[in-house]
């Protein structure tokens, strides 16, 4: 298009993921850094993803619950889409996702649950990129259409911890040979921080610049490909603590490929909640298991007997670890979830645990028929895959009871939902 065009328009709506809707020209646009009820001008730009897109040049006249972004470079920044709304909307509109995902599974004994206010907790789970200015070498997140990487002095989304981290990894480029990876990945837990070092390049000990964050141990890690081989020894186990009822906790070894839900308290919200949904449960199944993270808690604190399952073969060695660390009656499974796999470990369940990744669960949701158990838990990182999911439990006899949305990552244009499914 011609670069010197401009549009003006006014925003509909913000979209998951947080872009803004545009109508101009009889058309409509995504243009990110906008609020609903702003009247902009805009470029309009090629398609993407199905969509026209825009780049926003001017706010002719900001909406009332446009704010002045609290981080200096959210204009550039692709990390959080939603700097320029005011908190206090963010719960109502990221609800609102869920719930428009979910509407044609909800009847009128549906308990809708909204999101909470902005929480004030960082991410503990990073991947920063490599980036390299007139400045120097340093860390930061890509910007919001391209692979450029941006710079940022301080990151009000990360944990104190992991942003002094990413300080110390840039004081110390030159003696660690930073530039010479594609990224840096850092999971903060309970009792320490795993660094993985991304790329060809490997590192010798001595060139580690720390071994302390804040008073938390750092465990370093060389990643290439699918190998993750430690650089610090003797290897450190670091753990995260969950809720396990009546006020009782676990404590779940992870490690550096093990995922982990990226905000610690908004992941111990997910486990409390879903402690009160399998309240009474002798038999869980949990498919998508990871390395336990939901089940295990129900294990430990209802005392039940939890049969999980997951693709990745390290992450079920981590949760049988983990299991019989805790002494509870908990077995888990490699299995290929997206194809057809053998039912009879999974079949008859009083509760069945799904936390699928975006894609979501579409092959083992078509299977309730067969799998017959008596509630189903979802958990969907994805609102819209989630819906379509929950459209075939409904198609099968299950009734959508309660319905939940959480903020687990402020700012982005990212929702967390919960749904509680009964037949």
């Amino acid at each position: 298009m011609n670069a010197d065009l401009q549009l003006t328009g006014r925003t509909e709506a913000l979209l998951p993921g947080g872009e803004a809707l545009v109508r101009a020209s009889d058309q409509l646009f995504l243009v990110a850094n906008s609020v609903p009820g702003d009247l902009i001008s805009f470029t309009p730009g090629r398609k993407r993803r199905g969509a026209a897109r825009g780049r926003l040049v001017e706010v002719i006249e900001g909406a009332a619950s446009r704010v002045l972004p609290p981080c200096p470079v959210a204009e550039q920044c692709g990390g959080c889409a939603m700097q320029y709304l005011h908190p206090d909307i963010h719960s109502e509109i990221k609800s609102g996702w869920v719930f428009d995902a979910f509407h044609p599974c909800q009847h009128e004994n549906t308990v809708r649950v909204p999101a909470g206010p902005v929480s004030q907790h960082g991410r503990r789970r990073l991947r920063w990129y490599v980036g390299e200015d007139g400045k120097g070498c340093f860390l930061g997140f890509r910007a919001k259409t391209a692979h450029t990487v941006v710079r940022h002095d301080a990151c009000m989304c990360a944990t104190p911890a992991l942003d002094t981290l990413r300080r110390q990894l840039e004081a110390s480029a030159v003696a660690i040979s930073l530039s010479s990876f594609d990224s840096v990945q850092a999971v903060e837990l309970d009792d320490g921080i795993h660094v993985i070092l991304e790329g060809v390049p490997s590192l010798d000990e001595s060139a580690i610049p720390c071994h302390e964050i804040n008073g938390l141990p750092l465990q370093w890690w060389h990643r290439s490909g699918e190998k993750t081989v430690p650089l610090s020894k003797p290897v450190q186990r670091f753990h995260d603590v969950l809720p396990a009822g009546d006020e009782g906790q676990i404590v779940l070894q992870i490690g550096p490929d093990d995922f982990v839900q990226g905000q610690v308290e908004g992941n111990r919200e997910i486990v409390a909640q879903l402690l009160r949904w399998c309240e009474g449960a002798g038999f869980v199944v949990d498919l998508f298991s990871g390395t336990g993270n939901l089940s295990l808690p129900v294990a430990s604190a209802l005392a039940a007997r939890v049969a999980g399952a997951e693709l990745s073969q390290a992450s079920v060695r981590a949760a049988n670890a983990n299991a019989g660390r805790l002494g509870v009656d908990a077995s888990y499974l490699e299995a290929n979830l997206f194809e057809r796999f053998s039912i009879e470990p999974f079949a008859g369940a009083d509760v069945l645990i799904l936390d699928p990744p975006r894609r979501g669960a579409k092959n083992v949701c078509s299977m309730m028929g067969s799998l017959l158990p008596a509630k189903i838990i979802m958990v969907n990182c994805d609102a819209a895959s989630g819906g379509r999911d929950g459209r075939i439990l409904q198609s099968l006899g299950y009734r959508l009871h309660t319905l939940r949305a959480l903020d687990l990552f402020p700012y982005t244009g990212h929702v967390e939902a919960m749904s509680l499914w009964v037949r």
